[in-house]
């Protein structure tokens, strides 16, 4: 006898993301699962730029239930709790606007889950460029080399293993019964707070190459630097309230930013300077001879018309992100926290907020 197939709910944040929407839930429509057997969640952070209306014209014509939710708040981790409290399924497949699925994805979460007996599972990622421009191409390059984002296993192995967090993710429902929704006071590394959650409660993370997907990056200079203040400053927030997620990949850019500093101010003539800059000059003399060598040899596979914009971002890239932590430490010693207070890790239970999800016929 056919085992019976769990239903599953696939959930989506989004918000004016009319460049990539359409893209993003047609290759999840080729998910290879009965169409009876799962749905789409797209909670909305209000979008003005015709987000809706095109995730309207998909729907008319697919098969499979596609629901959408509002998030007037417009963070993340709130809209991902807002799917779960009006999802039906058995399963919960995160998915992000910005990606691009395989064929097959949902059946092969599904196996993927069942095979593991994970608590987790997901694939690596492939940075594609955001646009058709050198600094687009660099900027996909950067951010999938060791050098730029470090250890993180899902944007550099290729490897099926057991891993600390997984882009995006699968889940059995129970999960969230089990240890709570996304922490609603975090704008960013809400996904890898939860995961660490999960692990210390005792689950299970997969790393599985069958779930690779890919993702559009920013594509222009000032797009990346604005990520990267971003997300170092709500690294600081996140590891202010979760002390347990710290790890050295999200330090070691502050220590980059701050010794930057100090090789700056060592270059005024002062007594008690020279023991320090010693060092510091042969620290950061060592790292412009790797950022050069890894620009050059990524330059020499992919043009070298992307080796100035290569030698830039790198540098660029690690010293904003340093920086946005650096800002984002002062905030927590000040006490400005940008959180609400009544906002934290809610129970998975639906609430009045939350349990409202606009009908299929709507579209």
């Amino acid at each position: 006898m056919k085992a019976r197939q769990p239903f599953v709910s696939v959930i989506i944040p989004v918000r004016n993301e009319a460049r990539y929407i359409e893209a993003c839930l047609r290759s999840l429509l080729r998910g290879g699962y009965p169409a009876a057997r799962w749905e789409i969640i797209l909670a909305d952070g209000m979008s003005t730029d015709g987000t809706r209306e095109i995730i309207a014209r998909v729907a008319a014509d697919a098969a499979v239930p596609i629901y959408i939710a509002d998030n007037p708040r417009g963070t993340i981790p709130h809209a991902l709790n807002l799917a779960i409290a009006g999802a039906r399924g058995e399963i919960i497949i995160r998915a992000d606007a910005h990606a691009r699925y395989p064929r097959e994805y949902v059946a092969r979460c599904v196996r993927t889950l069942r095979r593991q007996g994970a608590d987790n599972v997901g694939g690596p990622v492939t940075t594609a460029p955001g646009a058709d421009t050198v600094m687009a191409r660099a900027i996909a390059l950067a951010l999938s080399h060791p050098f730029g984002v470090g250890n993180s296993a899902f944007r550099t192995t290729h490897t099926a293993r057991e891993t600390d967090t997984v882009p995006f993710g699968c889940f059995p429902a129970s999960v969230f019964r089990r240890i709570g929704l996304f922490d609603e006071r975090l704008r960013r590394n809400e996904d890898y707070e939860f995961n660490r959650r999960l692990r210390r409660a005792g689950g299970h993370i997969w790393l599985d190459p069958a779930l690779a997907s890919t993702y559009y990056s920013r594509d222009t200079l000032g797009g990346l630097l604005r990520q990267a203040w971003e997300n170092g400053m709500w690294n600081a927030l996140s590891h202010a309230l979760h002390p347990a997620i710290r790890t050295p990949r999200h330090v070691l850019p502050l220590f980059f930013t701050l010794g930057a500093l100090a090789l700056a101010v060592t270059a005024a003539p002062l007594p008690w300077m020279p023991p320090l800059a010693l060092p510091l000059r042969l620290g950061y003399g060592a790292y412009a001879l790797l950022a050069l060598l890894v620009s050059a040899r990524l330059a020499r596979r992919r043009g070298w018309r992307l080796f100035p914009a290569l030698l830039a971002l790198f540098p660029l890239f690690h010293f904003t992100y340093g920086a946005g932590i650096a800002w984002g430490w002062l905030r927590v010693l000040a006490r400005r926290y940008p959180w609400r207070p009544e906002d934290g890790i809610p129970a998975c239970a639906p609430r009045p907020d939350t349990a409202a999800v606009t009908e299929p016929s709507r579209w």
